[in-house]
C-alpha cells in the first residue's frame, strides 16, 4: 500500500527485493520512496471587451511532480510567451477548491487588458512530463513572439566554477536523494547556486526554476543555468527566453540545441565532469585559461 506526501513530492511504496545467493532466490519486502507524478491542468481567464465579460479556457495539461506548482505555471506562462511579465497576471489559484484533487487544476487570471493570442498560442495539448514540446500542433509555436536580450559580456565565467556546478546542484537535490527519479535545474550567480527546482520532467523543473527566480528577483544578466541531464532544443529556448546566457549540463546537447545556442550567441557547455567539459558555443564568456 502506497502513502503519498504531496507537499514533498514523495510517495512511500513497498516492493520486493530479489537477491540470488548460492543459487537460492531470496525475496524481501522493503519500503522505498518514489517521486510522485500527477497531471496539472492549467486554465486561463481574461476579460473580453467585445463580450464585456470574463472568459475561461483550458490551456495546458502537463505531467509533473506536485510542489512549486505556482512557480511552474509562472515559468510556463513566461517561456511559452503567454505573458511578457509576471505583472500581466492577476492571480493563480485552484480552479475549484471544493473538488477532490483541487491542487491538480489551477486557474490563471490575467489582468484586464491582457488577452491571450490563441492564433499563435499552441500549447493547448497534453504533454508528457519528459517532453515539453510533444503534442504541439504547429511548428509556429517554436517561433518567438517577443524580442529577447542576452548579455554578451566576455571573460566572466571561470572554468573552476563550471566544474563544481553539477555537484553543487546534486548536493541540493533533496528529492533526487530520496527517489533518484527526478531532474534538477539550478541558477548560478556570483559564486553560488542561488536557486534550484526538481521535477520528474526536466522541462517542468526548468519552468519551476524560471518562475521562482523571476518572482523572487534573483535573475542576473551574468548567470548560469545548471542542468542535471542532457540539453534539448526547448531547454535552450526556455533559457534564452529567460535571458540566461550560459547553460552547463551534465549530459549532451542535441544538434538543434547547439544551433539555437549559436543563433542567440549563448554559451552551451555539456558533458561536465570533475576535471573537464565540452564547450559547444560561446567559449569567449570563459576566462582565458578555460578557453584554451
Amino acid at each position: 500500500m502506497a502513502t503519498q506526501d504531496i507537499a514533498s513530492g514523495v510517495s512511500r511504496i513497498y516492493r520486493q527485493r530479489c537477491c540470488i545467493k548460492d543459487d537460492e532466490h531470496l525475496m524481501q519486502l522493503e519500503a522505498d520512496d518514489v517521486a510522485i507524478e500527477e497531471p496539472l491542468q492549467i486554465s486561463l481567464q481574461w476579460f473580453d471587451p467585445a463580450q464585456n465579460d470574463f472568459i475561461q479556457r483550458e490551456w495546458s495539461l502537463t505531467m509533473r511532480t506536485p510542489g512549486s506548482d505556482i512557480a511552474l505555471v509562472r515559468g510556463l506562462l513566461l517561456t511559452q510567451q503567454v505573458i511578457t511579465s509576471l505583472d500581466d497576471v492577476e492571480s493563480i489559484a485552484p480552479f475549484d477548491s471544493e473538488q477532490s484533487h483541487f491542487h491538480n487544476h489551477l486557474l490563471v487570471s490575467l489582468k484586464k487588458g491582457i488577452e491571450p493570442d490563441w492564433s499563435t498560442l499552441e500549447r493547448s495539448y497534453a504533454s508528457q512530463s519528459s517532453c515539453g514540446i510533444c503534442g504541439m500542433t504547429s511548428m509556429r509555436s517554436l517561433c518567438l513572439t517577443r524580442p529577447v536580450s542576452i548579455d554578451e559580456t566576455a571573460g566572466w565565467l571561470k572554468s573552476e566554477a563550471v566544474l563544481q556546478m553539477p555537484s553543487q546542484l546534486r548536493n541540493q537535490q533533496q528529492l533526487f536523494a530520496q527517489t533518484g527519479a527526478v531532474h534538477g535545474a539550478g541558477l548560478w550567480t556570483g559564486e553560488n547556486l542561488v536557486q534550484i527546482a526538481e521535477d520528474v520532467g526536466r522541462h517542468n523543473a526548468l519552468d519551476k526554476l524560471i518562475g521562482q527566480i523571476y518572482h523572487q528577483g534573483l535573475w542576473q544578466p551574468q548567470s548560469v543555468l545548471v542542468l542535471s541531464g542532457r540539453v534539448s532544443f526547448e531547454l535552450v529556448q526556455k533559457a534564452m527566453l529567460a535571458s540566461i546566457p550560459v547553460i552547463v549540463a551534465v549530459g549532451a546537447p542535441s544538434s538543434l540545441a547547439v544551433d539555437m545556442a549559436k543563433q542567440f550567441n549563448m554559451t552551451l557547455i555539456g558533458f561536465t565532469k570533475t576535471r573537464q567539459f565540452n564547450v559547444y558555443h560561446g567559449h569567449w564568456r570563459l576566462t582565458q585559461d578555460a578557453a584554451r
